[in-house]
């Protein structure tokens, strides 16, 4: 090989690398608008606390059924894995400006199998009855209070089995600037759900712009929380049907817009890892949509005041690996890390 071939060799290598450095400090300005989770933000077991649901004493039968926590068969889950499965947690808080980290006001685990193609929306409800550890047992939405991600992850986790892969979070202000960044949404009201979410909406179909959305994402005086998270997955459908048509170009910028509205607890390496394995799925995904609990699987209680739903864990474990999860064999799941 002479100089002349080892000079071009040399110059094609520097060009590639001057090439590959510029866009990973591209991609890392790009990412850098997003806000990344603090580890260390937890409160202490002893200042635990509890929302209860009662203004007055209780009565007889409320109190007998306080004390009936104790006989609450939690039963062993086993962490279900799958090399195809990625679980993403999204959560919406219930936070205004100035406040500092407050309950999960949805927790919607979406869950994608690379290789089927499939994806799954499952919301968990916050009012269900869970082994948070480290804490006393309470609802589900305090975990994020106390501990964030790490403990509403190790709360999924110890209760339900589910692995997450990464947390993705945003407030109020910036659902409804995502949703406006979209130009909006296209969803199917009903007459009692136009008449919350007020404008111009009325029964049938209706434009919803980030506010409506939001309003019609939190209704729940008409019905309860199992319809209000059924909302929530719709938004985030029609959400998805406004991305998977825009190019290249319009999704890039709606993701820089919208990257100052999240927290993650992934780095940019992971978060580009991600983008990499889920990019090429985003045209040709089948959603489905799903809740926990199901009918069947759980039983209305008042525990320390609380009005809960205290899950039935193994019943709801045979329902995610049966019917909800996308996993690549139905019915079977290994423990493990």
């Amino acid at each position: 090989m002479n100089n002349k071939t080892l000079k071009i060799i040399f110059f094609i290598l520097l060009f590639v690398l001057i090439v590959e450095l510029s866009t990973v400090l591209a991609a890392t300005q790009f990412l850098g608008r997003i806000k990344h989770a603090a580890a260390d933000e937890t409160i202490p077991p002893e200042d635990e606390y509890f929302i209860t649901d009662f203004t007055q004493a209780p009565t007889e039968a409320e109190e007998a059924t306080t004390e009936q926590q104790e006989d609450i068969d939690w039963g062993i889950i086993e962490p279900m894995m799958d090399d195809n499965l990625i679980n993403i947690l999204l959560v919406g808080q219930d936070r205004r400006d100035g406040q500092e980290r407050q309950r999960s006001d949805s927790m919607i685990v979406c869950s994608v199998n690379t290789e089927t193609k499939e994806v799954s929306l499952i919301s968990f409800l916050r009012d269900l009855y869970v082994q948070i550890p480290g804490y006393s047992n309470n609802r589900l939405n305090a975990a994020y209070a106390f501990g964030g991600f790490p403990l509403l992850t190790e709360t999924l986790k110890t209760n339900f089995g589910i692995v997450i892969d990464g947390c993705f979070e945003v407030d109020f202000t910036g659902f409804v600037a995502l949703i406006d960044q979209l130009d909006g949404v296209d969803i199917e009201l009903t007459a009692s759900e136009a008449k919350i979410v007020g404008g111009n909406t009325a029964e049938g179909n209706n434009h919803l712009n980030g506010k409506q959305a939001l309003t019609y994402s939190r209704i729940r005086k008409i019905d309860d929380d199992f319809q209000r998270t059924n909302r929530q997955r719709k938004v985030l459908f029609a959400a998805y049907e406004k991305v998977k048509t825009c190019s290249s170009t319009e999704m890039l910028f709606a993701v820089n817009s919208a990257l100052p509205y999240l927290t993650t607890d992934l780095s940019n390496s992971q978060i580009l890892a991600l983008a990499w394995n889920l990019y090429p799925l985003i045209s040709e995904v089948e959603i489905n949509s799903y809740q926990v609990p199901s009918e069947g699987t759980y039983t209305d209680r008042v525990i320390s005041g609380m009005a809960v739903l205290v899950p039935n864990l193994e019943a709801i474990q045979k329902v995610l690996v049966d019917e909800y999860l996308p996993l690549s064999e139905k019915g079977e799941k290994s423990g493990g890390e």
